[in-house]
């Protein structure tokens, strides 16, 4: 078999199974499903490629320093003659690119360890020993791997020794201890002492040996003794900076216990520091100060804490105490907290003492006190609160005390007091229930001045029902008897209500008795009367129901009883009595009338229901039996049918039947059905399955049909019928599988085109397995697909990790992280997900590694005073807190969001009650801060910064203010937040005008029919405006100055214009013969003058006085009347002269 076959059979075989391991791997067992793994844990054996706990009996043990092994016989001996070039190294019965990680290779072959001759191992993989399948046995060490370092189970060749070594140069070996005169190790050199340069001694504890080693300084998570590097200080030594001392120095004189996982035997117990306010990776905290050392509570006899420090009392300024959380020593403290009461003029507490129960206004007494006298008579909290007066709702018992419901002894409720009995004004006695819940009630009995509506009166009580010897009402009151006027009796409830008649809906029963239905003795109906039987003029009896439903009770059957003249249409008779079905004694139906049988004129009967119709002829849906009966199916005697009629078998010339339900149908031939045997039949039958131009046949045996499809159709009750069909050619979306069609090609074959193939061809090597389960051949992998080998895959399978469309065993140096849900390999981990053992990054550190250093699960911080954040992760470490996170005070912990006890100062959550420094309590999604001024987003409300005002307060210039100023006096609702808000505007926003002093929106304005001007509504445009746009307000102030302007430039433009056509310059004066005339007056016309005024003058009037005034007048040369006026005649040489006339002024 060549090595292409060999392969192609190979991954056939892994499609086929859930899990298949590649030869160079082992299985082993995880929960419920296998996993494939380059080698065994080391607690497991190895038998035949499977991982087990213990080797089986006939198997024997063999320990390699690569692992342990379960042998039988040669198991893990080559067992082939040869290999390939492409894959030369044999393993049992497999050809190999590389060797397993759990042997080495010997020659061509892959072995567990080196044999003897050539025992040593050679790796360029690794700088120290190599224990994975990349080594190879030689018989010597090569040059470029001189050295030799021999472990317990097997040699190796090194290019250089290990740092943990004695590097013997000459005999070059590398020794894995230095002799005991020189046992200090520099530089793989083992020395006398250690030399100035590396003054420290540390202790190197590798895999294979603890030797000594010169150090220039100590590794951080050590420390120094007397020039050693230890891991902890011995007992009767106290830690500082690093360094183990006899006793703490001045400036660190307090004592701090080392807390520690493990036992603190043989160990220091303490660290020296400066101040015991420290924070540590663990839960408990000695931050309190006493005789020089740190302790966690306060002892009895200095038992109060003040200033991080146990006092035997409070100082004044904090003379206040409360209890420690755990009760095990009290805090001094400048006031009591809101959450607590003052007892023994001193003492914070949860709640009053024993001795002083009575508590008011925050203050333990032994009795309430006089301007608080009240106190509740059903106490429920641990000391009794004293009133000034009793809660609402609450009742006045004994003067002092406050009830919720009154005592038994005094239950009845008047005025606010309980009393034992009902007297005076409030003289009746109600007992009611009122229901607080579905699950409870209260009892409560009062006294009133009247019975409320729905009540009866019994004496002084209000009741719901009348005892039974005074069970007839009138006038809402109890009586023995009704009243004559009346007398009529309706039943409500348990007792009767006295009328004066029936009422329309109701039926008369023994005269007086009004009932809602007639009652067994009395059963029918007759004008609203309850009679025992029917007369004779309405003789027929029937009776009906309604279905009714009350609340939540289930339907219900309503009988109806009626005496009638005729009985109602969908009904029958039977002598006196209107039924639904005839009787068995009368099952004969004629004429709506139900009889002993039918008559002799009328042929037919049909069974309908339980009795039979007589009819003339059968119906069209019915088949003649026996003469006279119509049936909907023939019986078993004569089960053939033709032509309506049953027969016990078919008549001649009818060759073929076809099964109908119980019975046959006699037919001439089967279309549209499928003929077999002369039986006409929908589906063929198992023996002859397939179908071929109308038969049923055993087998496709057509040479231009011999291809077979199978096809279903879903019958009655969700069954699928398949039916088989002969084809010349496959259907579209199926495949060809040995001359079937089919949907999808089969579990051991690959798809080509619309063929399944048992292998793929060379145009088309590879083969693409989907996650759907179906196999292709292609020429090359698809798009977003992973290779490996010969294979194609969707996702790589679970015993492999993609990385850049393909699928690997080990993720490659530049992404050495795997994502454990993908098991794709990343260069850093992404959506926040921390880096686990094996490089794995999961969402969640693992058990026991609940820390994080860079990202990375560690078992422990290596700062041990690192500060910690909790996240879904796990316990991040900081050397102090990042930008985006708050420090928790004493607690040495970092948070996003401040409790609500604390404050947040600068960047720090402290247990303090107001701030220290600070004019403003802003209020944020991570804390209440300490600030002296609110930030961006938030308003001024008193002394809180605030993301949203009151709703009662209105907003400006980002303050929270009861009323808007008269600056900015309009008040806009704005809806962006969560809440509406009030702010104050100068002028309204856009689409929006001013109603009084509130902004609403232009639409609500010109609703009302009013109009908006100036960002304000009117009802009335106001004065120098028009209305444009129906509800619009324009200024005319601007149409005003527009119409100057347009003037004043009209005015320029005729001046302009007169300049440039008309002007011919100025004319020398003409000697007027008047001495009176001051006024200089040019006519230019060069007009002819026209028929009309050819004889006319122009005359120019004067008045003489200090400023005289000229007036132009046309006037007639044939007519002129002087009146006494001056005529004075011009000719300034044009044709037509002029005339002036001066106009003589009045003495």
């Amino acid at each position: 078999m060549d090595t292409f076959m060999f392969w192609t059979s190979f991954l056939i075989l892994i499609k086929s199974v859930t899990t298949i391991c590649l030869p160079s791997e082992v299985y082993i067992q995880d929960s419920h499903q296998q996993k494939c793994l380059p080698t065994c844990p080391e607690s497991l054996y190895m038998f035949r490629q499977t991982c087990m706990k213990d080797c089986p009996n006939y198997a024997n043990i063999s320990e390699t320093a690569l692992g342990k092994f379960c042998i039988v016989e040669h198991d893990f001996d080559c067992q082939r003659t040869s290999c390939p070039a492409d894959f030369p190294l044999c393993y049992r019965m497999n050809c190999l690119e590389k060797c397993p990680e759990y042997t080495v290779q010997f020659e061509n072959s892959c072995v567990l360890e080196c044999p003897i001759t050539n025992p040593f191992l050679v790796s360029n993989n690794c700088e120290g020993p190599c224990f994975t399948g990349n080594s190879t046995c030689v018989e010597r060490c090569p040059d470029d791997h001189p050295f030799i370092f021999q472990t317990p189970r097997s040699i190796h060749c090194l290019e250089h020794c290990q740092i943990f070594t004695f590097e013997d140069k000459e005999n070059k070996v590398c020794h894995l201890k230095c002799p005991e005169e020189r046992k200090f190790l520099l530089n793989k050199t083992c020395h006398n002492n250690c030399p100035e340069s590396h003054p420290f001694i540390q202790t190197l504890t590798s895999y294979y040996n603890t030797i000594t080693l010169c150090s220039e300084s100590c590794p951080q998570d050590t420390l120094i003794d007397e020039g050693y590097c230890v891991i902890a200080c011995p007992d009767g030594k106290y830690e500082f900076n690093k360094t183990c001392t006899d006793d703490c120095p001045e400036s660190h004189p307090l004592k701090y216990p080392n807390v520690l996982e493990k036992s603190t035997s043989g160990r220091a117990k303490y660290t020296c520091v400066d101040s015991c306010n420290i924070k540590t990776n663990l839960y408990i905290s000695n931050n309190l100060e006493y005789k020089n050392h740190c302790i966690k509570s306060c002892p009895l006899e200095s038992n109060f804490a003040f200033n991080g420090s146990c006092v035997a009392i409070c100082p004044p300024s904090q003379q206040y105490n409360i209890n420690h959380e755990y009760g095990e020593f009290k805090h001094c403290v400048e006031k009591c907290p809101d959450d607590t009461v003052l007892s023994n003029k001193t003492n914070c507490r949860r709640f009053c003492p024993q001795d002083e129960n009575f508590m008011y206004n925050r203050t333990c007494h032994q009795e309430c006190p006089v301007e608080a006298k009240f106190y509740p008579l059903y106490n429920i909290s641990p000391h009794v609160l004293c009133y000034k007066k009793c809660p609402d709702g609450d009742k006045i018992f004994n003067d002092t005390q406050c009830a919720s419901r009154c005592p038994e002894k005094a239950k009845f409720e008047n005025n606010g007091t309980c009393v034992t009995d009902c007297q005076g004004y409030f003289g009746f006695k109600l007992y009611r229930v009122e229901m607080v819940s579905y699950y409870n009630r209260i009892e409560k009995y009062v006294c009133v001045a009247k019975c409320p509506v729905d009540y009866l009166i019994n004496g002084n009580e209000c009741i719901k029902e009348c005892p039974s010897e005074r069970k007839y009402v009138f006038n809402n009151t109890c009586n023995e008897t009704c009243p004559i006027e009346h007398n009529f009796k309706q039943l409500d409830r348990g007792h009767y209500k006295c009328i004066e008649e029936c009422p329309p809906t109701a039926f008369v029963h023994n005269e007086f008795y009004c009932v809602s239905s007639c009652p067994v003795d009395a059963l029918y109906q007759v004008n609203k009367t309850c009679v025992a039987t029917c007369p004779s003029k309405v003789r027929y009896r029937y009776s009906n129901f309604t279905v009714i439903s009350v609340n939540w009770y289930p339907k219900k059957n309503i009988y109806h009883h009626y005496c009638l003249a005729d009985c109602p249409t969908k009904t029958l008779y039977n002598q006196d009595a209107c039924v639904g079905e005839c009787p068995k004694e009368a099952n004969f139906l004629f004429n709506r009338s139900c009889e002993i049988g039918c008559p002799e004129t009328v042929q037919y009967r049909i069974l309908t229901g339980n009795h039979f119709t007589c009819l003339d002829e059968c119906p069209s849906n019915a088949y003649k039996y026996n003469a006279s009966l119509c049936v909907l199916t023939c019986p078993v005697d004569k089960n053939y049918e033709h032509n309506a009629t049953c027969y016990q078998e078919c008549p001649e010339r009818e060759d073929f039947i076809y099964r109908d339900g119980s019975y046959f149908r006699c037919m001439n031939e089967c279309i549209p059905f499928l003929t077999y045997n002369k039986t006409c039949l929908e589906h063929c039958p198992d023996e002859a399955k397939f179908r071929d131009k109308g038969e049923c046949i055993a087998y496709c045996n057509d040479k231009e049909r011999i291809y077979t499809f199978r096809n279903f159709t879903v019958g009655t009750g969700g069954t699928k019928i398949y039916d088989y069909y002969c084809l010349q050619t496959c259907p579209a979306n199926t495949f060809i599988s040995n001359l079937t069609c089919v949907s999808q090609c089969p579990s051991d074959t690959l798809q080509l085109d619309n063929k399944c193939v048992k292998f793929c061809p060379k145009e088309r090597p590879l083969n693409y397995t989907t996650n759907k389960g179906k196999y292709f051949c292609v020429h090359s992998c698809p798009y977003r697909t992973f290779r490996f080998q010969s294979v194609c895959f969707d996702q790589c399978p679970s015993w492999l990790k993609s990385h850049q469309g393909t699928c690997t065993h080990e993720c490659p140096k530049s992404h050495p992280y795997t994502d454990i849900r993908s098991q794709k390999c990343l260069s850093a981990c992404e959506n926040n997900f921390v880096i686990t053992d094996n490089n794995i990054c999961d969402k969640k550190c693992p058990t026991g590694k609940h820390y994080i250093e860079k990202n990375s699960c560690v078992f422990s911080c290596k700062n041990p005073r690192s500060l910690l954040q909790t996240t879904e992760q796990g316990l991040v470490c900081h050397d102090q807190c990042p930008h985006h996170l708050l420090l928790m005070e004493n607690k040495g912990a970092c948070v996003k969001k401040c409790p609500e006890d604390k404050l947040i100062v600068g960047s720090v959550c402290r247990a303090l009650y107001k701030c220290p420094n600070h004019a403003y309590l802003e209020h944020t999604d991570f804390g209440r801060r300490c600030t002296n001024k609110c930030s961006s987003g938030f308003y001024l409300d008193g002394t809180h910064c605030v993301k949203e005002c009151p709703p009662e307060k209105v907003i400006y210039d980002a303050v929270c203010a009861n009323e808007c100023p008269t600056t900015h006096p309009l008040r806009y609702k704005e809806f962006g937040s969560s809440n509406p808000r009030l702010i104050c505007y100068r002028q309204c926003p856009s689409d929006y005008v001013a109603n009084d002093s509130v902004c609403i929106e232009q639409s609500t304005c010109h609703s009302e029919h009013h109009f908006s001007y100036n960002h304000t509504c009117f009802e009335t445009c106001p004065s120098f405006t028009a209305i444009s746009n129906s509800n619009y307000c324009v200024s005319l102030t601007d149409y005003v100055i527009y119409f100057i302007v347009l003037l004043f430039l009209t005015a320029i433009l005729t001046v302009i214009f007169y300049f440039l056509t008309c002007f011919t310059g100025i004319k020398s004066k003409t000697k007027r013969k008047s001495s009176g005339i001051k006024t200089h007056f040019q006519l230019i016309s060069k007009r002819t003058p026209t028929q009309n005024n050819k004889n006319g003058k122009y005359v120019i009037r004067y008045s003489k006085e200090d400023n005289e005034e000229a007036e132009i007048i046309e006037i007639n040369h044939q007519n002129i009347e002087h009146d006494g006026d001056e005529i004075v005649e011009l000719n300034d040489g044009i044709e037509t002269a002029t005339t002036f006339r001066r106009r003589k002024g009045k003495s």
